[in-house]
């Protein structure tokens, strides 16, 4: 027999699919989300009944809901920041589906974290402890979990456990979580006009020759521990008839396994400094850098989850490794997991599409998942939690 809770987390479903259409279509790139926070903030005020709600220093939305003693204190992130500098953010709407820049990652996340959010204020489960609700910056490109890592750092003493939630992420669990570094690789030269200083060294030229030299460095894509590498962006010069004096390009690098990403790293400044020679510095500049970390499938945070999966209809899970804001939690030591809502494909694409069927049960899914982890005691938590 559901609970009254479980039966409002059902009744939620319309509204959260509408309140994804909302956030999706409210800008929020990187660095620039706090439009969409303060329309977050104002959701959770309208919603009422915390005991701290602010927008900190960074723009994240924290609203706090105080527990029972002796149980488990849940920080939850959604990501607000989208990887798109789009004045406008449409989403279209057609039978069974929503497609719209963002409106996976992470539009129905932070919808679905409401839709929650009201659900718990709304029927008050019992036996439940602290829930931190995060509406977080700084998840997408250069943010480097900005967001994230400031939540990890200011509530430490005040949560056990962190869940992040992914729109798209309905059948995956987080288990690993991806170390990477990023890099912004840059060449000066005192360049000069294309005919009257033909032969300085073209900033450009000696650039491709630093990143063509990374090709015998790539990893092998069936490898393991799967390890990645890849020239992202790439910019420089004046004009067509300049000698370029300056060029850039970011490099990403990630491995399940953070050792590997410290000796690609060395063999990436080994070869770049040979393919270049003496005719310029090469210099890196780091832009990036998320920590990796595991959690063990017989983990409590995991089993739990798992558990708030069953008689939802719901396949069994892949238990995946990525880059989300769990990787912020995971790498200081904290239980964590990355869950989600529903299924679709094309993020980080001005394509990106959701199902909206199965947030018929991605919004139980999570509403269950959250309570039943703040149901946990907090000792099942401590347990076997890595020191930071």
């Amino acid at each position: 027999m559901p609970t009254a809770y479980e039966r409002a987390l059902e009744r939620a479903v319309p509204a959260v699919i509408e309140e994804t259409v909302r956030i999706c279509e409210i800008p929020a790139p990187t660095f620039r989300e706090r439009t969409r926070a303060n329309y977050v903030r104002d959701r959770f005020e309208s919603i009422g009944g915390w005991d701290h709600l602010a927008i900190d220093s960074v723009s994240n939305v924290i609203a706090i809901r105080r527990g029972v003693p002796g149980a488990a204190r849940i920080l939850l992130c959604a990501h607000l920041d989208t990887v798109f500098p789009d004045a406008t953010t449409p989403v279209v709407r057609s039978r069974g589906k929503l497609t719209g820049r963002g409106v996976g990652d992470n539009s129905l996340g932070v919808a679905g974290m409401l839709g929650v959010a009201e659900a718990i204020q709304a029927h008050r489960p019992s036996g439940v402890g602290d829930i931190i609700f995060a509406a977080n910056v700084g998840e997408e490109g250069r943010g480097d979990l900005r967001g994230a890592r400031r939540l990890v750092k200011d509530y430490a003493r005040d949560f056990d456990a962190m869940i992040a939630i992914e729109g798209h992420a309905l059948n995956r669990i987080q288990t690993h979580a991806v170390a990477s570094l990023r890099y912004e690789v840059s060449v000066e030269t005192d360049g000069g006009h294309s005919w009257g200083a033909y032969g300085r060294p073209n900033a450009i030229a000696l650039l491709a020759r630093a990143i063509v030299a990374l090709e015998p460095l790539m990893p092998d894509p069936k490898g393991t521990p799967k390890t990645t590498m890849n020239v992202g962006v790439i910019r420089g010069g004046r004009s067509v008839n300049t000698i370029a004096p300056d060029a850039v390009f970011e490099l990403d690098m990630r491995s399940v396994e953070p050792a590997y990403v410290d000796r690609l790293l060395a063999n990436v400044r080994a070869a770049m400094r040979v393919a270049v020679g003496s005719e310029a510095d090469v210099k890196m500049k780091r832009i990036g850098a998320r920590p990796g970390g595991t959690v063990s499938l017989d983990a409590p945070l995991i089993k739990t989850v798992l558990a708030a999966r069953k008689g939802l209809g719901l396949p069994e899970p892949e238990f995946y490794a990525g880059s989300t804001d769990a990787n912020a939690a995971l790498g200081a030591g904290f239980p964590t997991t990355c869950i989600g809502v529903t299924t679709g494909a094309e993020a980080h694409t001005p394509r990106e599409w959701i199902n909206t069927a199965p947030i018929k049960q991605g919004v139980p899914y999570l509403g269950r998942a959250i309570v039943a982890a703040a149901r946990m005691p907090r000792t099942d938590l401590r347990r076997g939690r890595r020191r930071a």
